[in-house]
């Protein structure tokens, strides 16, 4: 695969030494090398993504499952890197094309339907992005993007079960699974979303318990999804629950969940109650900023989910 960049002033700049050559085939070397070798963040996702597309080529030199791992990891960080949601497809899709022509086997499986996921989240992204600036809301693109995702856990589904009939259950393809049933779960409009949503929630605690996170924003997710069904009580209790573990486990989600708890609170006419949990949905991220920026001094204090919440409180007051 040939060398993609965007501007020959990048290979002017680049340092001199020999960054490509990375010996053996650790995948986890061979990222690290080409993340350091521009500097980190320094001199930008430009070098960062110029470097990630030269440890592509090494990748291709490796055998079976050494291959599909490393290039699982290289196309995941290269589409995180993008900021235009279709370079992100763009990415991931030519991950997915490398992975099959790799070969993957019943063990890594799940690192190609991982990269699928992520196409398919890309699209879904991007249909929310035409519709929040009024465009055509892509619903056939959504379509192909659940029909990808259960195709997916049908997949990530057979592999486990095969797994678990062999006495050889395997932690990191049940968490992808997980991670495509929540993918899917947040598809509220769709029949499948309940199920999804709790399939994934019942992995998440087996592996990880209540206290994580990933278990906590499924909770969130449980109740946003129970909001647009009406059923505000159980959409209430989700929220809380997501609101209580988060406060001691994950405190950069709580702003977020009791956001969600309040807007079900409006759609219940209780702007009272609304009101209040807005103004500690405030409260939470004025003290998560300052936790974070306390212990960060090069940290910029980002004030983005501070505006939500008091936008939110200042629709409540009107």
């Amino acid at each position: 695969m040939s060398l993609l960049v965007g501007s020959t002033s990048l290979i002017a700049a680049a340092p001199t030494h020999e960054w490509w050559r990375v010996a053996g085939d650790d995948v986890d070397r061979l990222i690290a090398r080409a993340e350091q070798s521009f500097g980190g963040e320094m001199l930008g996702r430009e070098y960062r993504d110029m470097a990630l597309r030269r440890a592509v080529q090494v990748a291709e030199r490796m055998d079976g499952e050494d291959r599909v791992e490393a290039l699982s990891k290289i196309f995941t960080r290269l589409a995180s890197l993008q900021k235009d949601l279709y370079e992100t497809e763009r990415v991931c899709r030519e991950g997915v094309q490398l992975m099959q022509e790799a070969g993957p086997t019943t063990k890594n499986r799940h690192l190609v339907e991982g990269m699928r996921t992520q196409l398919a989240v890309t699209w879904l992204n991007q249909d929310r992005a035409r519709e929040r600036r009024n465009l055509s809301p892509g619903t056939s693109h959504t379509h192909q993007a659940v029909r990808l995702l259960r195709d997916a856990a049908c997949v990530l589904e057979t592999s486990a079960k095969e797994n678990l009939n062999r006495g050889t259950p395997s932690r990191k393809l049940l968490l992808q699974l997980a991670n495509t049933l929540q993918s899917l779960g947040r598809q509220f409009q769709y029949d499948d979303a309940e199920r999804s949503l709790q399939r994934a929630l019942l992995i998440y605690r087996h592996i990880y318990g209540l206290a994580h996170h990933t278990t906590i924003n499924v909770l969130d997710d449980m109740g946003c999804l129970y909001n647009r069904q009406g059923d505000y009580d159980r959409a209430i209790s989700c929220y809380r629950r997501a609101a209580e573990l988060g406060e001691a486990h994950a405190p950069w989600l709580v702003s977020a969940i009791l956001r969600n708890l309040g807007s079900t609170l409006v759609a219940m006419n209780d702007k009272s109650g609304a009101r209040d949990t807005f103004v500690m949905a405030l409260h939470a991220a004025l003290h998560w900023q300052r936790l974070l920026v306390s212990e960060n001094n090069d940290l910029e204090p980002n004030a983005t989910e501070e505006n939500y919440c008091r936008n939110l409180l200042d629709s409540v007051k009107k």
